[in-house]
């Protein structure tokens, strides 16, 4: 986490990271949530062509943050 966190930092003040682990093996899942500060730092992120950590390549998705309101009720 504190390698993604300092990576990520170069585009922007980055608030959150997460890296999910599995329980039954130990390892993580392949995947991160990175939170920045504001949006022109995701664009900063988005703009380079690509990025590689620790000798792995990342693939990057930008995930678009809807309102509660309009979450489906999963009750449903």
């Amino acid at each position: 986490t504190e390698e993604l966190k300092e990576y990520f930092s170069q585009f922007g003040s980055v608030q959150r990271c997460q890296l999910p682990f599995d329980r039954d093996t130990g390892f993580h899942r392949r995947y991160c949530w990175i939170k920045f500060s504001n949006p022109e730092e995701v664009q900063n992120v988005l703009q380079k062509d690509s990025h590689i950590l620790e000798g792995s390549k990342l693939t990057l998705k930008q995930q678009i943050r809807r309102r509660r309101s309009q979450r489906k009720n999963p009750h449903e």
